[in-house]
């Protein structure tokens, strides 16, 4: 027996050992796969970061005639959008410079870890499975006036450096930069609206030969789209971090966003016809309480001409429009309480700012993208609410083709609507929408000419006319089915000018297909166009994300080419079914209210879906 017992307890100290040595070999599995996405879940959930501009704490210590100069270097994505130009041009955008003119009043200091405000006015009903975040009751968190901010006295030049070729607008509590003598800014009686059309922009455009193939890159496909943004819904990663402090709107989103996952079906409604939506019932649902209890606060601050100076002809129409209805005396959605808010709308144009900032000839927008840091700057300093979600329930709508890159930075958590809506310039699905570009030739009437001929008397199967020299991607269409190459293909260059267009009209009227091809960017005017005329609009852009994606089931009432089927076009085109094609067609027709503009906005138009697109991806990112 004493022999046996060392011998049992050598087995059972092996067996011991081999289990440690197992369970260690387990934890460092664990450790090396699992343990890092297990944290930075939880951080991503929890942690509040503090932006750079992030001046919340620094308000109580300011006199109230100071602003704080922000003199930060630029950072790696600003440099990134320069390197693609000629970089031996050295643009300077001027520094935000302090101003000794009285400011708006300042806010009480906030506390980083500070609750919700107090509302005077009763909390919303509590949303099932949702726990709000606690206030505490000894911690008081900053009640925005009612009242607009005071109006900033005159300001004062500043001169710059030789080399500084930009001019900048004012900001309010900024100074203005004078600029070289041979250079002159331009006002807004020198660029009329008549004048902004495509043939004056200034566009950034990579050394490509026309005639060069396309491009070797990734391309992401409708169906891909789409299962990115349901990804994103879904995600525990959420698209937006939660606020420094739980505020009354923020409850009212997330019982919303219940009410919406919850809606019951209803696809019998006469003005929503079903199979143009992802989910008809939802999206009802969605713009009903939209409309019942969206509230929007727009600053006040910002002078012209890129502040609040909205254009409503051309190509950029769709960011003036949309800029001059929210902004008008009597618009329901409007709140002039910043603290009842759900949403805040940051008014510039993109387009005049490049008009107003960008030097000719000299390869870069970093000043462009300057003048927009100091105006964030200046209301993270002067209001609360930018710092509280960093920017995650403002939204701006620009259609200019440099807006991607010159919001992506310091603009990065807010909601952008966008016409270069292009996946490869980092549009985020469920945070940013695709703002649809249109062309209005009449201001006044922005409806004529509407329609076109019925599905049966289209001869014409496709038509596009376009300028050749705008991208790669025309000319190599213009190679395969330009010149009369194929009868059934009316694929021009550009039409010679006519009164009223007619021409170019005419051939969209009595096409059955219109193709849309893009240009230097993703986006086309064509897209808005052919629908507006009752054409099934044949999409041609990689990467593309078209108008209200959130909403709308566009394979349902439009055709995408990949850019590589280009010399199967005719085969794409005559291998749809007749019925399918009248099918579609009907669709164009019954999708058509959303595209339309209204001197007086009407229900289910285009600004109410576009800011039905911002509220809808506001709502679905909301966490506490």
């Amino acid at each position: 027996m004493r022999r046996e017992f060392p011998c049992l307890w050598k087995v059972e100290t092996r067996r011991l050992l081999w289990l440690l040595g197992l369970t260690f070999a387990l934890v460092v599995t664990f450790q090396y796969i699992e343990l890092p996405y297990a944290i930075s879940s939880i951080f991503s959930s929890t942690k509040i970061p503090i932006s750079r501009n992030s001046t919340s704490s620094l308000i109580g210590s300011l006199p109230p005639a100071m602003s704080p100069s922000f003199s930060q270097s630029e950072t790696e994505e600003e440099v990134e959008v320069d390197q693609i130009f000629d970089s031996t041009v050295n643009a300077t955008a001027p520094a935000f410079s302090p101003t000794t003119a009285t400011s708006p009043p300042l806010l009480p200091t906030l506390k980083e870890n500070a609750t919700a405000p107090a509302s005077n006015a009763e909390a919303p009903a509590a949303v099932p499975g949702v726990n709000p975040s606690p206030v505490k009751e000894n911690v008081t968190a900053p009640v925005a006036s009612a009242e607009a901010p005071a109006t900033l006295p005159g300001l004062n030049p500043v001169p710059v450096k030789e080399n500084a070729t930009a001019p900048v607008a004012a900001l309010p509590g900024l100074n203005p930069t004078p600029v070289k003598e041979n250079t002159t800014m331009p006002t807004t009686s020198q660029v009329p609206e008549r004048n902004i059309t495509r043939t004056d922009v200034v566009r950034f455009v990579p050394d490509v030969k026309e005639k060069s193939k396309m491009p070797d890159s990734g391309v992401m496909s409708i169906s891909e789209m789409s299962k990115k943004l349901r990804q994103n819904r879904i995600s525990h990663n959420r698209l937006a971090k939660k606020p420094k402090w739980v505020t009354k709107p923020d409850m009212e989103l997330l019982q919303a966003k219940h009410e919406i996952e919850h809606a019951p079906i209803d696809d019998k409604d006469p003005l929503l016809y079903a199979p143009l939506y992802r989910n008809v019932s939802i999206f009802k649902k969605s713009y009903e309480l939209m409309e019942k209890m969206l509230k929007v606060y727009v600053y006040k601050e910002g002078d012209k001409p890129i502040m609040h100076s909205p254009i409503l002809r051309g190509i950029y129409a769709s960011e003036g429009w949309f800029m001059k209805i929210i902004e008008s005396n009597n618009n329901k959605f409007v709140t002039k309480d910043p603290s009842k808010a759900h949403l805040f709308y940051l008014p510039f144009s993109s387009r005049m700012l490049e008009v107003t900032l960008y030097v000719q000839d000299s390869h870069s927008h970093r000043n462009l993208i300057k003048y927009l840091k100091d105006y964030i700057d200046f209301i993270a300093v002067t209001y609360p609410f930018w710092n509280r979600t960093s920017g995650a329930d403002h939204f701006l709508a620009a259609c200019h083709d440099w807006a991607p890159s010159e919001t992506r930075t310091h603009m990065a958590k807010s909601i952008r609507a966008l016409c270069n809506s292009d996946v490869k310039e980092g549009f985020v699905f469920g945070r940013d929408t695709s703002l649809p570009e249109t062309f209005v030739r009449d201001p006044k009437k922005p409806l004529s000419n509407i329609g076109g001929k019925s599905a049966t008397q289209r001869p014409i199967l496709a038509f596009f006319a376009g300028k050749p020299d705008h991208g790669y991607l025309r000319p190599i269409l213009l190679s395969y089915w330009g010149n009369n190459k194929d009868p059934d293909l009316k694929i021009f260059g550009k039409l010679p000018r006519t009164k009223g267009n007619k021409n170019y009209l005419q051939f969209m009227k009595t096409s059955k297909y219109c193709i849309c091809a893009k240009g230097f960017e993703v986006n086309s005017p064509r897209v808005v166009e052919a629908i507006f005329y009752d054409c099934v609009p044949v999409i041609i852009s990689d990467n593309f994300v078209p108008p209200f994606f959130e909403v709308l089931n566009w394979e349902s009432f439009a055709v995408f080419v990949p850019e590589k089927d280009i010399p199967n076009l005719k085969k794409i085109l005559m291998s749809i079914p007749e019925r399918r094609y009248r099918s579609m067609q009907m669709r164009v027709k019954k999708v058509q209210k959303h595209f339309l503009w209204h001197v007086k906005p009407e229900k289910y138009d285009m600004f109410h879906m576009i800011l039905h697109s911002i509220w809808f991806n506001r709502v679905f990112q909301i966490t506490v």
